[in-house]
């Protein structure tokens, strides 16, 4: 069965290496270029995983988190990426959200690879 990925992240280069190599894999890849319209996006249709960059303009990463838990979505298949120094307090809200995985950029494909396939 093909698992479907959602991957929200503002940087195009970023956008265009998951999608190339998650697609060359076998998943189905829908791209989101920010937080704005995520939510609606996880609400409308299942995704086996979402990636999540959490620096991003207008809407973050926290702020689709907090909409997701708000309207009891589901986080537990979402893996937060980022290169964003968080401070210890973001760092614990980050726990507080029960994710997938939380990784520092630049992460390994390997490392988000095992992830998403299990």
């Amino acid at each position: 069965m093909t698992k479907n990925v959602l991957l929200i992240d503002d940087n195009q280069k970023i956008r265009e290496l998951f999608t190339s190599y998650l697609q060359l894999k076998g998943y189905q890849v829908k791209v989101l270029e920010s937080g704005v319209g995520a939510v609606d996006e996880v609400a409308s249709k299942t995704y086996d995983v979402i990636i999540l960059d959490l620096a991003m303009p207008e809407v973050s990463g926290f702020e689709v988190l907090d909409e997701m838990v708000m309207k009891k979505l589901s986080t537990e298949n979402v893996i937060v990426l980022t290169a964003a120094d968080l401070s210890e307090k973001e760092q614990e809200k980050i726990k507080a959200y029960k994710i997938k995985a939380f990784l520092e950029k630049p992460a390994e494909l390997s490392t988000i690879m095992a992830l998403i396939s299990c």
